[in-house]
């Protein structure tokens, strides 16, 4: 199992931005998907997006 991340609060609170920004966009890629494969995909990688979420240090910067 791979090391814990030593990371600034800025470079966490960039992750989180991301993901934050991943999580509001996938629901739309979800809705507009038609291969269901593809749209089974797009929901675990959702589930791992909240995981993930709620596992980082909530850092915020100004």
């Amino acid at each position: 199992m791979p090391g814990q991340l030593e990371l600034t609060d800025e470079e966490w609170a960039l992750i989180g931005e991301l993901l934050d920004r991943e999580r509001s966009e996938l629901p739309n890629e979800i809705h507009h998907t038609r291969s269901r494969g593809l749209r089974q995909g797009l929901m675990k990688r959702r589930a791992m997006v909240e995981d993930l979420l709620a596992r980082i240090p909530k850092m915020e910067v100004a």
